[in-house]
């Protein structure tokens, strides 16, 4: 008997046990729920090459983020914005302008570049963000063999990593401001669109919608436009466009951008188009988008391109 009531009070207490709750946590830039908190103290942004011969790139595919900025020459250069996963090397990587540092204060960044225009050189020198440059870092930036220079410059995670770990920049984790994302299964309002096209001045873009992967697949110049380490196309989640007003600054044709100043955007994803305008309080706060009834744009969980055009 004894036995028996023993055996019935361990199935009463198994079976009206409290369930353990669950936490869980949300990367601010992709939305992706995990139950482990990113450990990362804040992001890194790196400045990328983006010019024929130095496509394609390595490791855009970790990218939490990637913004394309117009630069002179007419042509285009990425910003991408590493949070939860680093790759082993970073690059082409090229110089910097002042709205790529701009956009490294948005993020909380420690921003990676080779090179400098000498606005952005000064700006850098005033201490603004915490950054590696090739210029005078000492570190360790070396050139592969299958692109010509000056778009072949390229540094390992190993030595950047060991950089950070010795200037003390994650020894405090910063606060990201996170975008809003949608629940899991809602769609998006807005107009039905497969197909983003728009051009800058040295080539001509796009982003196609696979209803099938729920993602955008770009392209340029109708070529396939992919990572150069994993062979496989650059898809992701969301396509923001934000339209700025910019104006050129010296003989070079060097640009000077206004990432206060607010505008129109739009945000591409489920394949629908929201329009919106975008604003920021000033230079350490996070751009702001709003559909045109004032709520944020909701993107869907994953991966982020900006085009800031």
């Amino acid at each position: 008997l004894l036995v028996i009531v023993c055996a019935a009070a361990m199935v009463i207490f198994s079976g009206c046990g409290a369930e353990e709750e669950v936490v869980t946590y949300t990367n601010p830039l992709t939305g992706k729920i995990t139950e482990t908190e990113v450990d990362t103290a804040r992001p890194l942004v790196v400045s990328i090459d983006n010019v024929n011969e130095a496509v394609p790139q390595s490791w855009l595919s970790k990218a939490d983020l990637v913004y394309e900025f117009p630069v002179e020459g007419e042509q285009t250069r990425l910003q991408a914005i590493y949070y939860t996963e680093f790759p082993e090397h970073f690059g082409p990587i090229r110089s910097t302008r002042p709205y790529f540092v701009d956009l490294t204060r948005e993020y909380k960044g420690v921003f990676l570049a080779h090179g400098w225009s000498p606005a952005a050189r000064d700006y850098l020198f005033s201490g603004v963000v915490p950054y590696i440059n090739a210029m005078n870092s000492g570190l360790d930036f070396y050139r592969v063999d299958d692109k010509p220079a000056p778009h072949n410059s390229y540094i390992k995670w190993e030595t950047v990593k060991e950089e950070i770990d010795a200037q003390g920049w994650w020894d405090e984790k910063k606060k990201i401001k996170a975008f809003k994302f949608l629940k899991d299964g809602t769609e998006s309002a807005g107009d039905r669109v497969d197909k983003v096209e728009f051009s800058y001045d040295a080539a001509d873009c796009e982003f196609t919608y696979d209803a099938e992967s729920n993602k955008y697949v770009r392209t340029v110049d109708g070529a396939e436009y992919i990572d150069k380490e994993t062979g496989k196309s650059i898809k992701v989640s969301n396509v923001l466009v934000q339209l700025v007003k910019s104006r050129e600054v010296d003989s070079k044709g060097r640009l000077e951008i206004d990432m206060c100043a607010g505008g129109d955007a739009l945000l591409f994803t489920n394949g629908r188009v929201v329009k919106g305008t975008w604003s920021r309080e000033d230079l350490d706060s996070r751009t702001i988008f709003v559909d045109a009834e004032g709520n944020q744009f909701r993107l869907s969980r994953g991966k982020s391109w900006v085009e800031v055009a």
